[in-house]
């Protein structure tokens, strides 16, 4: 279900029993609705990944930029071509799985939100990192620290896309590594606007 409500947050309708289609392998003729059953059972997958690693004892430290970009580039690992090409500021690029933005082309806005330009993602996810690793927080400090990253991770907006699942994702190993894990905390978009929201307000 977390893949459910992941997708609708990106305003992707992809029915639970399109996903479990999806994840048996077997996908629609249609290519859009193939394209979002591919991204839902990455979606899945790589959730599994983080949970069997949590239990292994073998999660990374969640904010490192390592994992982060490993995130973006499992999720992405089985995409098509199709599903990697970016509009960007005046033209089209095919986006690499993993890889910050880090070219004029690859700067985007995001409804009204303008995030850092291309050229300075690297020392804002440098920062980020230090900002939000877990190594010397506390227990308090490692719940508080979800959705102030997440937040702040979406408004740096590394990728050219999938910035959103990444994040979720990451949220997700966060939660492990805080010991509040529940097998996903993503039930609604309004949860977690609303944690976001207080993190905006305890920053203020």
């Amino acid at each position: 279900m977390n893949t459910y409500y992941s997708n609708l947050i990106e305003g992707h309708d992809t029915r639970p029993r399109d996903i479990e289609r999806a994840l048996a392998g077997s996908f629609d003729e249609d290519e859009k609705r193939r394209n979002l059953q591919i991204e839902a059972a990455a979606h899945v997958q790589v959730q599994a990944e983080l949970d069997r690693m949590a239990a292994q004892g073998r999660l990374p430290e969640p904010a490192s930029v390592d994992f982060i970009r490993w995130l973006h580039a499992e999720f992405y690992r089985d995409a098509e071509e199709l599903m990697l090409r970016i509009k960007g500021a005046g033209q089209e690029f095919i986006m690499t799985p993993g890889e910050w933005r880090s070219a004029p082309e690859h700067d985007v806005a995001v409804g009204r939100h303008v995030p850092p330009s291309s050229g300075r993602v690297g020392d804002f996810m440098d920062y980020f990192e230090r900002r939000y690793r877990f190594e010397k927080l506390g227990k308090a400090g490692r719940v508080l620290a979800i959705p102030a990253a997440h937040h702040r991770f979406n408004y740096i907006h590394p990728f050219p896309d999938g910035n959103g699942r990444v994040s979720r994702l990451m949220s997700h190993a966060m939660a492990h590594e805080a010991g509040i894990a529940a097998h996903g905390l993503c039930r609604s978009r309004g949860a977690w606007l609303a944690a976001s929201k207080a993190a905006r307000t305890t920053s203020a």
